[in-house]
């Protein structure tokens, strides 16, 4: 038989495996929006005129919750990216080392980067601005621990990711890695800056004194040995499930007696919740650790998430 009667091979397109790579991409691109808005929220707040000034428009200043507000819900869009590039990678069988360096660079940006900007530039402006004295100081001046606090989250959102791929390549399983994910402290910072956006009058050292440690100290969550739990597979697990619903009605009511109370979305209900889930880590580590009493896990795996 003649090789050459027979018919090439037709290979088949495999365009539609680069889609978790533009997922990633899309993640990446709304921390540099996020980013950008900071930052010219920044530089509009000190020109006027097209001179440096220390008093910004008074129309403007009013604005800049609402633009660092805006900010934070594009970290939260990109969460939905970072959800979308790893179930569609695992659906279309597009899974690989080159996805999961793309995976953590972009939330290097996203969750790493982007948050500490954003604490960066609004906590020095509503400290500049406020009421309180903030500035003052030699060595251990506001703006330098704001920057310490900021470094801190930043390092250790970089180490977590680092060692996130170090277990990916190195093929350790999932209940090695400890530590709060970096999506769930990007949105712990963000539901505090969006909720400073709400109806209700935010005491002035929310943002200028408790956002800067909280991200301090959730980047020291994100490489400890405290165990989290994995949110989705909570929520489909089947045991206990009659619980879990009258929790979900529980959140429901709060979201609406929030809408009600004070007539917009559930912002306050929501970086709430989110603390209890920050706070759930410790609560379990310490009282396992120095009580004796083992909090109940029900078959929840600890989060491998980055």
């Amino acid at each position: 038989m003649n090789d050459s009667n027979e018919q090439p091979v037709i290979k088949q397109s495999i365009w539609y495996k680069k889609i978790p790579t533009l997922l990633t991409i899309c993640n990446s691109l709304c921390g540099l929006t996020a980013i950008l808005w900071c930052l010219q929220a920044y530089e509009r707040a000190f020109i006027k005129n097209g001179l440096v000034t220390q008093n910004p428009s008074e129309s403007f200043l009013p604005l800049l919750p609402t633009i660092f507000a805006s900010c934070a819900w594009l970290v939260i869009a990109a969460m939905v990216f970072d959800a979308l590039d790893g179930w569609t990678a695992r659906k279309l069988k597009a899974t690989s080392l080159h996805g999961i360096q793309m995976d953590s660079l972009a939330d290097m940006v996203t969750f790493g980067v982007t948050p500490a900007v954003i604490v960066a530039v609004s906590t020095h402006i509503h400290a500049l601005f406020g009421e309180g004295n903030y500035i003052a100081g030699e060595f251990l001046r506001y703006d330098r621990l704001v920057w310490a606090a900021c470094g801190i989250y930043l390092a250790c959102a970089a180490c977590r990711l680092a060692l996130y791929n170090i277990h990916a390549v190195e093929e350790k399983k999932d209940d090695n890695f400890m530590g709060i994910p970096s999506p769930g402290a990007a949105a712990a910072v963000c539901s505090i800056i969006i909720m400073n956006n709400s109806n209700l009058d935010m005491p002035e050292w929310v943002a200028t004194i408790f956002l800067p440690i909280y991200a301090a100290v959730l980047g020291i969550l994100m490489v400890s040995s405290i165990p989290y739990p994995h949110m989705a597979k909570w929520l489909i697990s089947p045991v206990k499930r009659s619980r879990k619903i009258l929790i979900i009605i529980a959140i429901i009511a709060l979201c609406i007696f929030e809408r009600i109370k004070l007539g917009e979305g559930p912002k306050i209900t929501a970086a709430f919740l989110i603390s209890l889930y920050v706070l759930s880590g410790p609560i379990k580590f310490f009282s396992h650790k120095f009580i004796g009493y083992c909090i109940s896990d029900e078959d929840e795996h600890l989060d491998s998430a980055p």
